[in-house]
């Protein structure tokens, strides 16, 4: 808050208090005349003045500095007239000196000079009055006028004093406060560069090891693969929350407004579950099945905050569980969607709850904190409940748990219930589920409540059992249709459940340890126990949910994929690849352009920033073209560019989707899901015998070729690179220690450097800044892909320099940059032979426009 700002608000403070005053002042005048036998003719005057100054001030007519100038005049004249009367003579002093400190407020040192002037006019004419009338001054009295001549002056001076100070103060906070939003500024710049940075080299981890775990056989290599993929996730979902408070802190926080389904939202966060590895703490949900099925809101950021709470919660639980109950209440503009999350956690003290609002702040913060994180989830919670209107209540006890409380306003687009039972008549329940085992009492009242609402809201009979003998008291007096059991349960009486199964439809509520026996007709689904799985196995849905989920297929389907840098068309290559789509890859916009021209396709995954012609621009030509041939194109945006307001922008330029760097599955299928035509998505990939032998043999001689590169090349020339400067572990890492897969990135490097390099001496020539930046900015991450961090590093610096326009700089550094460059490059090609006929062969084989996998 400026100087300015802040003296505004003085301002308007001390607008009000002058006018009280004079208010005040005018009524005892007023008192005075009816008393006094005062000019009777002044009375109008008075009351028009009063009543003109607040009219003024509740209008706001004229401007601040204007109006206080107003209401000043009219205290001087109503002070003057006051005083000019022989029995106010000596009380005129105490009344200026109060006129005088109340006006110290207005921070204006020109008022309390009008105030002592009119003091001094005032007491001027009543000396020459009371001269002219013969009044006797004695020592006493002459002592007294000087004594208030001197009062007024020295609070004249006080009042002075006290203003240049106060303007000191103000000017010294400024700077503080300019100096440290600076710094937060700059702060917030450096995580969110940062971020964006660390974004690729992740979207490679997690796309290859993606693609890696579907081809590979051994189990035990496809766990630890799905292990480096789940790291990666984490990753990511801390370069998100950076990015979010960043925002948050910033001022720059979007909130889209889209349709969704709260169904979605939960079955995705029940799905992700499993990532928290807390197999001790039992996850509720209980969600009401009268929520509406559609709403209007920002989905995205109400998933994450469930997300955030619920992970908060579960890092603070040692014993218990987590109990998520989300409902709505109606209200005019549609509901507010309710979500509480209650735990049995350690709790907090009523001082830490304040804290916790604070970024980076963590109850057990220091080298021993017990928990990991960045201190960021409730204060990101806080930010996208504010920005979507809502509000948001903790409650703690030290020992007990915490309870926090969420509601934020949506608007309907479908007011049918989210859940629905057809045919609820002929549905008969029974649960399984001992309660008593769980140490935490508290938890059973988590899953009363939770099937209580259950029951409720689908309107089936339910009927629980604690113990054997109970479930067969249930069995022997219902037609049960259904049974939910847990996993200890069905284990310790499987010759019951066996019989069971002639019967009733039965259903393993268990963990992933659970593995169902060989041919038998039960059903699993997976914890947490929550309504919609439950609503999908009575309706007859499936076969509940899977330990994998469903894989979706798009089999035929042609996909162009746009991006200028050939990692990323090698990590994107071999995800979609994966969907059974036909891929074909360019390297630009303008190329884009010229393949539509000559083939059609039925999905285009188009990058943003790229040299000549950005993703933008690139698609509005496609849709111009393809409409002068009265053809619609599928265009999703595929791109690094992770802030909140980037999805809104894309689909508003005219793209039909939006899949953000690191590429999720789940995300990329929701997204295909929504773009593609129904006809084209299935669960399931044909694989012909030609097919089969094929890849069979691709796997045999990648397999071989691997152990030739080991055996023969490997080690010394992987040396030899090191030797060079290049950091080989770093990108042996990135290529999750695939020598293969590193020798094709490295052949690329090589490949790429002539363009790259034909194209910065051109920039460089012709000063053309903006396009040097691109292209350096690409140089900086292929660069570091390959471990190359000094050229990295140096890219870098040129990329800040060009966005610049700092000639000096570029004239100083370009020259070693490209010395740097070649250097690498040269040694590349003297270690692998990064020839022509290579180029054409290998290194670009996967990418060649039109070349299909």
């Amino acid at each position: 808050m400026g100087k300015n700002q802040r003296q505004n608000e003085m301002f308007e403070a001390s607008h009000g208090m002058i006018l009280i005053s004079y208010t005040i002042l005018s009524v005892v005048l007023m008192g005075e005349m009816l008393l006094l036998g005062w000019e009777e003719w002044v009375l109008p005057l008075l009351f028009f003045g009063v009543v003109g100054g607040w009219a003024l001030h509740i209008t706001h007519t004229l401007s601040e500095q204007v109006r206080i100038w107003i209401y000043s005049i009219l205290m001087m004249v109503t002070f003057f007239y006051y005083g000019c009367h022989e029995t106010s003579f000596f009380d005129c002093a105490v009344v200026m000196v109060g006129v005088i400190m109340l006006y110290t407020m207005t921070g204006n040192v020109h008022l309390i000079t009008l105030c002592q002037f009119t003091y001094f006019i005032t007491m001027g004419y009543d000396l020459i009055y009371l001269i002219r009338t013969g009044y006797h001054f004695d020592s006493l009295i002459i002592t007294r006028i000087l004594l208030h001549i001197g009062l007024v002056l020295m609070s004249g001076w006080i009042a002075r004093v006290v203003v240049r100070k106060w303007d000191e103060v103000l000017y010294k906070s400024d700077d503080k406060i300019h100096e440290l939003s600076e710094a937060t500024k700059r702060m917030n710049d450096f995580l969110a560069n940062v971020s964006h940075e660390i974004r690729t080299p992740i979207n490679a981890v997690i796309g290859l090891t993606t693609v890696s775990s579907k081809t590979e056989k051994d189990p035990a290599i496809r766990k630890n693969l799905d292990s480096i993929k789940e790291a990666g996730e984490r990753v990511t979902e801390q370069i998100g929350d950076i990015l979010d408070y960043t925002e948050i802190d910033m001022g720059k926080l979007m909130v889209n407004r889209e349709s969704y389904m709260l169904s979605s939202i939960v079955n995705d966060l029940a799905e992700r579950t499993h990532m928290l590895g807390r197999e001790d703490v039992e996850i509720i949900f209980d969600v009401d099945a009268k929520i509406p099925a559609v709403l209007r809101g920002d989905g995205g950021k109400i998933k994450k905050i469930i997300w955030h709470l619920l992970t908060n919660s579960v890092k603070f639980t040692k014993k218990g569980g987590v109990y998520v109950k989300i409902y709505t209440l109606e209200r005019p503009y549609g509901v507010n969607l309710c979500i509480e999350i209650e735990d049995t956690g350690i709790g907090m003290e009523e001082s830490e709850i304040d804290k916790i609002f604070e970024k980076f702040y963590q109850s057990d913060s220091g080298r021993s904190r017990r928990v990991g994180g960045l201190g960021l989830g409730i204060p990101i919670v806080y930010g996208f409940v504010k920005s979507m209107g809502g509000f948001m209540t903790i409650d703690s006890e030290v020992g007990r748990g915490t309870r926090v409380s969420v509601s934020i306003p949506q608007e309907v687009e479908n007011s049918v219930s989210c859940m629905v039972v057809s045919e609820r008549e002929k549905i008969c329940i029974a649960t399984f589920l001992q309660y008593s085992t769980f140490e935490v009492s508290k938890v059973q009242q988590y899953y009363n409540e939770m099937i209580a609402n259950l029951v409720r809201g689908l309107g089936v009979l339910l009927y629980p059992a604690q113990t054997l003998e109970e479930l067969q008291n249930l069995d022997s007096h219902y037609h049960l249709t259904h049974l939910f059991v847990g996993a200890r349960e069905f284990e310790d009486n499987r010759a019951y459940m066996d019989e069971l199964l002639r019967r009733m439809e039965v259903v393993v509520v268990a963990d992933d340890s659970f593995t169902v026996p060989k041919d038998s007709p039960i059903k699993y689904m997976r914890k947490p126990f929550y309504c919609f799985p439950v609503a999908s196995v009575l309706n007859e849905i499936g076969r509940g949910r899977s330990k994998d989920s469903e894989k979706i297929y798009t089999p035929g389907i042609k996909a162009l994929v746009v991006d200028d840098e050939p990692m990323n068309l090698l990590v994107a290559n071999g995800i979609f690849s994966g969907y059974g789509m036909l891929v074909s890859t360019a390297d630009s916009g303008i190329t884009a352009l010229n393949m539509c021209e000559q083939e059609d396709y039925d999905i285009i995954f188009m990058d943003h920033m790229m040299p000549e012609m950005d993703g933008i621009e690139a698609m509005k030509k496609l849709r111009t073209n393809a409409a002068r041939k009265g053809k619609e194109l599928c265009i999703v945006a595929l791109t690094a560019n992770a802030v909140s307001s980037a999805k809104n922008m894309f689909i508003s330029e005219g793209f039909d989707g939006f899949v953000p760097k690191p590429i999720e599955i789940a995300e990329l299928d929701r997204v295909l899901k929504k773009v593609l035509p129904k006809s084209a998505i299935t669960t399931s990939l044909p694989e012909t015998e030609e097919q089969a032998q094929e890849n069979t043999m691709k796997e045999e001689t990648a397999s071989e070729s691997k152990h030739v590169l080991t055996e023969e090349y490997g080690d010394s020339r992987l040396s030899e690179l090191a030797e060079a400067g290049v950091d080989v572990t770093l990108g042996l890492h990135y290529c999750q220690n695939d020598t293969e897969f590193y020798k094709t990135l490295l052949m690329q490097f090589g490949s790429d450097s002539r363009e790259k390099k034909t194209k910065l001496n051109d920039y460089f020539e012709k000063k053309t800044w903006p396009d040097y930046a691109i292209v350096v900015h690409a140089l900086k991450s292929t660069a570091k892909m390959i471990g190359a961090m000094d050229l990295s590093e140096n890219a870098k610096s040129m990329e800040a320099a060009a966005k610049e326009g700092n000639e000096a700089e570029l004239t100083a550094s370009h020259e070693p940059l490209m010395q740097q460059y070649t250097t690498l490059c040269d040694k590349i090609d003297s270690l692998y032979g990064i020839n022509e006929e290579e180029d054409d062969s290998e290194v670009l084989e996967f990418w060649e426009g039109g070349q299909e996998s």
